[in-house]
């Protein structure tokens, strides 16, 4: 947590927007089934009928009522003679597994079966999209996959609950590392590459599990070469743990100049002892945690945690105004950064153009080529920007003569958001996003403040 020691700015109420709540509830009725989200279990998803059976939502199919906190929803029996379809959304679904909202959108998809009884339970889970995507039993994707049927086809989340459900926990690692695979739309699923990814987080898990080490807490993710790497992942309450270290730093100029980049140590249970690298000096802070907030001086602090993984997590102050970046490897080292980062795909940056504590969100658009950068903001479109990777592993985008260019290093990345730091401007921090929609979220939490 990035207390503020000074330069407060006067405390205003923190508006949160979102749809749904993860305390809302169903109930079962004999004459009702059961549609149950699971990666974790997806709370605030969408769940459409597919009742044209074209594999695609209308947003006449699309229920009024989100998932609960369990991942489930009430659908009708004939409702079942259609495909059913989960959709995550950035920013708005949470996932049990991880503390924060989801960072990318994505759907499942479960096949019609008209036979299931009244008062039963459909899994819709990345196992059943499988078998559509392919045309496939559930049974047959276990046996191409060499997993156990009654996991993949079970509630995994709860049987891995057993420690001594191996299987289930096996099966657990490989759905929640297969979700960042998938796309935001089933129709636009790529057959042959999903396939290929799923090959490739499988083999991981085997190589974890035969080297002897845990699955619980780690995702499988694929790198921009296509190579699987495993991220350890969190619940807020794990992530400030006793034992852990993270570093942070504010991405507000002013703030990020007076206070600079802070390593934290959580010494005993709620509490952390953080160093602050510009001044040297040592502070002790008391925390506690209160779902997906961060709250310090006897709640007068309070930061609220709206996404969250290893190496990115933003907090938002309900007291200062800016936002805060959090990691748990050293922010003030270099990320690699590749062709392949940027090349064919868009971004959305966020940055904070305020040169005092009150902030100035700015968010642009920008859609990289193999050589050309376009980059648009507020309506206007700029002409095309050549850039490339240098020589430092630093993304510079080439501005014309007069015009200063950006250049920028890599500090933290996950699949989701990238935390880059201006070389050209001391302390000038921002966000490349791959998610529009989380990239609108964020301006809205943090220019409601």
């Amino acid at each position: 947590m990035n207390f503020k020691t000074s330069l407060l700015a006067a405390s205003v109420a923190l508006v949160l927007a979102g749809c749904g709540s993860d305390d809302s509830t169903n109930t079962t009725t004999p004459s009702s089934i059961t549609v149950k989200a699971i990666d974790g279990y997806l709370a605030n998803a969408e769940v459409c009928v597919d009742r044209n059976d074209n594999g695609s939502c209308e947003s006449e199919e699309v229920l009024n009522t989100l998932t609960n906190a369990e991942g489930e929803v009430q659908i009708t029996k004939a409702d079942v003679a259609h495909n059913i379809i989960v959709t995550a959304k950035a920013s708005i679904t949470s996932d049990s597994d991880k503390g924060g909202k989801l960072g990318n959108d994505f759907q499942y998809i479960v096949n019609a079966n008209a036979n299931i009884s009244n008062g039963s339970t459909i899994n819709v889970t990345p196992f059943t999209t499988l078998a559509y995507v392919n045309d496939m039993t559930l049974e047959e994707v276990a046996a191409d996959l060499n997993l156990p049927i009654d996991a993949i086809s079970g509630d995994y989340v709860s049987m891995a609950q057993d420690t001594e459900n191996e299987d289930a926990t096996k099966v657990h690692a490989v759905a929640r590392s297969v979700t960042g695979t998938l796309p935001a739309e089933v129709k636009i699923v790529e057959k042959e590459a999903l396939n290929a990814s799923v090959a490739t987080i499988t083999e991981k898990v085997e190589s974890i599990i035969n080297a002897g080490e845990n699955l619980d807490k780690v995702n499988i993710e694929l790198d921009e070469k296509g190579q699987a790497v495993t991220k350890p992942i969190y619940t807020l309450d794990s992530y400030f743990s006793v034992g852990e270290k993270m570093w942070s730093t504010s991405l507000n100029k002013a703030y990020a100049t007076y206070e600079g980049i802070d390593h934290t140590v959580i010494t005993t249970p709620n509490k952390m002892t953080t160093l602050r690298y510009n001044t040297g000096e040592e502070e002790i802070f008391e925390f506690n945690i209160e779902g997906d907030d961060l709250t310090g001086d006897e709640g007068n602090e309070r930061d609220t945690f709206i996404y969250l993984s290893h190496d990115v997590s933003i907090a938002v102050p309900h007291s200062a105004g800016d936002m805060i970046l959090w990691s748990k490897k050293d922010i003030r080292n270099q990320d690699n950064v590749y062709n392949e980062t940027f090349s064919g795909k868009t971004f959305f940056f966020i940055s904070d153009d305020s040169t005092t504590n009150a902030p100035d969100p700015m968010m642009a658009k920008m859609v990289f080529g193999d050589s050309e950068v376009v980059i648009s903001e507020d309506g206007e479109t700029m002409l095309p920007l050549t850039w490339e990777i240098t020589a430092e592993g630093s993304l510079l985008i080439d501005f014309p003569e007069g015009d200063n260019d950006m250049n920028f290093k890599v500090i933290a990345k996950d699949r989701n958001i990238m935390v880059t730091e201006d070389m050209t401007v001391n302390n000038m921090f921002g966000l490349f996003i791959t998610n529009e929609s989380m990239a609108n979220s964020l301006m809205k939490k943090w220019t409601s403040i």
